[in-house]
């Protein structure tokens, strides 16, 4: 996927034009087919090109230039393992104050948004399915009911990075034992429980925690798979 965009970056794939075929991009970097196809996804989660049923992919990425769509941000896209971590670095201060604010601020119309989020959740782990939207709108949740204004646009103004880093986490995760997507609801039940509580310390503390642990699965092959422990425990 690096590899690719660095091309579209360099303008050798630029704006506008076909990529050529898979077998081709395959033959080109050594890998299988398969390869190719999970790259190609996880570019056009990025926005960096888009398909065109029966014709192909097709850059949509401006070389030097932030991407030409409705949903371009200001983050840009994320194009590097540092920038991955780093993406997760930025959500870990930002999550875990809008969670904090969530918990002193929630309606029971945003708290019950994110309980059904968490049972989307709960049904993708018995299923053993992906569950990054319901992820998705778990986080942009807890983000809106802050009722801070601030939390909630640079949730959405992040929308892709979140979406990308949350799909990332979770592909991971469908490769490892049951006891990591397990971990991974417990640690959404956590966040939940503490902002249904009102007890913003714990939210703060949990989400940060959530965040940090993603992060560690994906970089340090940690399983952060321990006995999860209450939000009254984890703030002893």
């Amino acid at each position: 996927m690096q590899r690719i965009f660095r091309l579209i970056e360099s303008g050798e794939f630029h704006e506008g034009s076909r990529l050529p075929a898979e077998s081709v991009l395959a033959d080109r970097f050594g890998v299988s087919r398969p390869v190719i196809r999970e790259a190609l996804s996880r570019l056009r989660s990025m926005g960096a090109i888009v398909s065109r049923k029966g014709a192909g992919s097709y850059v949509q990425y401006r070389a030097g230039a932030q991407p030409d769509q409705e949903n371009a941000t200001p983050f840009g896209f994320v194009s590097s393992l540092s920038q991955i971590r780093r993406c997760f670095e930025f959500r870990a201060a930002v999550e875990s104050e809008a969670a904090f604010y969530a918990a002193r601020n929630r309606t029971p119309e945003l708290l019950l948004r994110m309980r059904k989020a968490v049972d989307l959740l709960e049904k993708a782990v018995s299923d053993g399915a992906l569950g990054v939207n319901p992820d998705i709108e778990f986080h942009l949740t807890v983000a809106k009911a802050s009722c801070n204004e601030f939390f909630g646009f640079v949730s959405s103004a992040m929308r892709t990075q979140i979406e990308f880093s949350i799909d990332l986490a979770r592909k991971l995760s469908l490769t490892r034992p049951r006891a990591v997507p397990i971990t991974v609801q417990a640690e959404h039940e956590d966040i939940y429980r503490a902002v249904e509580a009102q007890d913003a310390e714990a939210a703060r503390i949990v989400m940060r925690r959530h965040i940090e642990n993603a992060r560690s699965r994906i970089f340090d092959g940690s399983m952060n798979v321990g006995p999860v422990t209450s939000v009254d425990e984890r703030t002893a």
